[in-house]
């Protein structure tokens, strides 16, 4: 089975799919934006990349240890952070965009993609899928005029 964790699109980000559990809050706004959830018996961290505050935002996911959970668990503050951008260095991360706290695209982000750092490779990966869908977009609506 996969490291990486399965969505459902118009799930929210903290539950993402019917088979996954919210185990653990490590932070929150209104709504979890880091923590741990559970799925066919693996964990997954997750984390609000970008867009806490927004109603359009970014979430990564990776699969972590129990050495993970348990530095994590450890940490506070910056360590916290360095933590978290560790955990999803080590392997394949899925990003998502979620739209009113529901999923909407979702993308898998090799690591060699955040060798320049986990904010800059997700959010560029991100981008780099939504400006791929304004073009496909673009050459389906050439496609239906031309058909119509």
């Amino acid at each position: 089975m996969s490291d990486q964790i399965h969505l459902r699109f118009g799930a929210q980000p903290w539950t993402p799919a019917d088979t996954a559990t919210l185990v653990k809050v490590y932070d929150r706004h209104d709504r979890p934006v880091t923590g741990l959830i559970e799925q066919h018996g693996r964990r997954y961290l997750f984390d609000c990349v970008e867009g806490q505050v927004w109603d359009v935002n970014v979430w990564a996911y990776g699969c972590v240890t129990e050495s993970d959970v348990r530095d994590l668990d450890a940490a506070e503050g910056t360590v916290f952070a360095k933590t978290v951008d560790a955990i999803f260095k080590a392997g394949t991360v899925t990003a998502a965009v979620a739209v009113g706290d529901k999923l909407e695209i979702a993308l898998t982000v090799e690591p060699e993609t955040l060798r320049r750092g986990v904010y800059i490779g997700i959010m560029g990966a991100v981008v780099d899928k939504l400006e791929g869908g304004k073009r496909t977009a673009a050459t389906l609506r050439q496609l239906q005029t031309a058909a119509g």
